[in-house]
Formats: structure tokens, C-alpha cells, sequence
């Protein structure tokens, strides 16, 4: 297609992408799992996770953060392994709102969100994987064992503080969250 010309007689830029958000910890020293970084939780669900500072965010804030702006987004480039953590957590945070969309209790979602926290998953190199290349298998069975606690720590976690942003103070479901359920980031999702 020829470029629309500028009114000027040169010929108009071509248009700007919307970047996605990326995490703030990249670049972050830090252990890793199938290149994914084993970021510090502040959390109190046992796991690998190093114990994090409670007064600044970390991977999980980021995620609920910019989880409706990302998910719109067919296309991330990965700058590290806390982008491959965010990606991974953003394609959980839609899986969870999948599960939510026909509990009507914080009671409820707290104890569905728990069990989905602790099912067991498909790691890289499994079938069933939706990430093909973009996470590489572990290269032994003690990496595939730190991915699968990391990440077991990180949906626990992940479920709680959802389910505070997704039901309001009166109890019902905030529609702004429950909304991005029908949306996939990059096209996939986990199962």
C-alpha cells in the first residue's frame, strides 16, 4: 500500500506502535528458572521466592498494574527474564478471570482461586506448553522443580490480590476487571 501523502508534498511518517509495559525489574539480579527471573514476593504463601522490601512493588503489583493495558497487546517484546515472569503471571491473572466469571462471592472466588493456585500446571517442555520457544524447557529436573514452586508461590499470591482489585467494597464484581476475561494476551492462553 503507497503511504498517504502529506498535505506539505512529502510523504506522511509511518504510525507509532502503543508499546506494551514492560517490567520495571528488568535488568534486576536475580536467580533464574527456564529464563524466567525468581523475583522477591511479599508474600506469606511458603515458596523459593526471596522475601520483598513491603514498601516497594514487585512482580505481582506489576502485573495487576498493567494487566488491561497489556492484555490488549497481540505482541511483547521480551527484554528479560522479569518480562518472561510478567508474561507468564499477566496469561494466569486471565485464566484466573476466566474462572471468576460465574462466581458471585469474594468467599468464593478466594476459595476457587486457591485451588487453581495449587492444580497442577504444564511447565516449558511439557505438552500443552502455549508459549512454544519463548520459555525454554529446563535443562534438568531441579530447574523444572524451582519453576514449578516459584510459580505455585506466585499464583497463591496472585489470587489473593486479585480477588481484593475484583470484587468492590460492597461486595459486588467490579465490571472493569471482570471485563478482560473475554481478552487473550498475545492470542494465548493457559489451561
Amino acid at each position: 500500500l503507497p503511504r498517504p501523502r502529506d498535505p506539505c508534498g512529502g510523504s506522511a511518517p509511518p504510525p507509532l506502535a502503543m508499546p506494551a509495559y514492560h517490567s520495571k525489574l528488568v535488568g534486576v539480579e536475580a536467580q533464574e528458572a527456564c529464563s524466567c527471573a525468581i523475583l522477591p514476593l511479599k508474600t506469606n504463601c511458603r515458596g523459593p521466592a526471596p522475601p520483598g522490601v513491603p514498601s516497594e512493588e514487585d512482580i505481582i503489583d506489576e502485573t495487576l498494574t498493567y494487566f488491561r493495558a497489556n492484555v490488549l497487546f497481540r505482541n511483547f517484546e521480551v527484554k528479560g527474564g522479569a518480562d518472561r515472569t510478567l508474561i507468564y503471571l499477566t496469561l494466569y491473572t486471565h485464566q484466573c478471570l476466566k474462572e471468576m466469571e460465574r462466581v458471585t462471592s469474594k468467599q468464593q472466588a478466594t476459595r476457587d482461586l486457591g485451588q487453581l493456585a495449587i492444580r497442577a500446571f504444564v511447565i516449558p517442555g511439557d505438552n500443552g506448553w502455549p508459549l512454544g520457544t519463548l520459555f525454554p524447557a529446563p535443562a534438568n529436573r531441579a530447574e523444572g522443580d524451582l519453576f514449578k514452586a516459584y510459580f505455585k508461590q506466585c499464583r497463591e499470591e496472585l489470587g489473593l490480590r486479585l480477588v481484593e482489585r475484583l470484587f468492590n467494597e460492597d461486595g459486588s464484581k467490579s465490571k472493569w476487571w471482570q471485563a478482560f476475561s473475554k481478552r487473550k494476551f498475545m492470542g494465548k492462553e493457559l489451561k
